[in-house]
């Protein structure tokens, strides 16, 4: 089963990868209101005008986070 988006509020969705990585995305309504991304512990400063381009900017950066942590979890094994 893929993960999917989980509406917690109206300002706040999120989904679990793999059962470790907290991925959300949670509406900011501060000057300038929009969209922010976290994932894990790392967020982007950038917010964004719509959900669906912030769920999609999201899975981005959780691939990017995701692969720093193959990297470090590759460099790990080898010492």
């Amino acid at each position: 089963m893929a993960p999917e988006w989980t509406k917690h509020d109206d300002s706040t969705y999120y989904m679990s990868l793999g059962k470790a990585l907290l991925v959300t995305v949670v509406y900011d309504r501060l000057t300038p209101a929009g969209w922010k991304v976290q994932v894990g512990q790392r967020s982007l400063k950038d917010k964004f005008g719509s959900l669906e381009d912030a769920q999609k900017i999201a899975m981005a950066f959780a691939e990017k986070v995701s692969a720093a942590i193959r990297a470090d979890l590759d460099a790990l094994k080898q010492v």
